[in-house]
């Protein structure tokens, strides 16, 4: 049997983020979820996801900006990163395209197609 898939979340409302956990592990995933950045990459150095979730607005950093980062460093290049946020569909779509994101999600969906499309992304980008 393989090992729960990891996905790291960050998002600043705690609220949000308890909900995207609940749901995610739900679906079997071992999930860590944080809601600083300070938090989020403390995480990071210890604990290496197969997934990062991110959202794209919050008072620390945007997601945006932690993708390009990421994605650009030596250890986390290599680590599948989509962006999450309320934006319409095709606003986030090109955001993701041009931050080098593999995928998006949109909350306007909601919680409930969170779980169902996490499952389809990862068995595109990782699996």
């Amino acid at each position: 049997m393989d090992a729960p898939k990891r996905i790291l979340v960050i998002d600043d409302s705690e609220i949000t983020l308890a909900m995207e956990k609940a749901v995610l592990e739900a679906r079997g995933y071992e999930v860590r979820a944080t809601s600083t950045l300070m938090e989020f990459e403390k995480t990071l150095q210890v604990w290496r996801p197969d997934l990062i979730l991110t959202d794209i607005h919050m008072p620390e950093a945007k997601g945006t900006d932690i993708c390009r980062t990421l994605k650009n460093e030596y250890g986390t290049q290599d680590i599948p990163i989509v962006l999450f946020s309320s934006l319409a569909d095709d606003e986030l779509g090109k955001l993701a395209e041009q931050v080098g994101a593999d995928g998006f999600l949109s909350k306007a969906n909601g919680l409930d197609a969170l779980g169902e499309k996490v499952d389809e992304l990862v068995s595109s980008i990782l699996w």
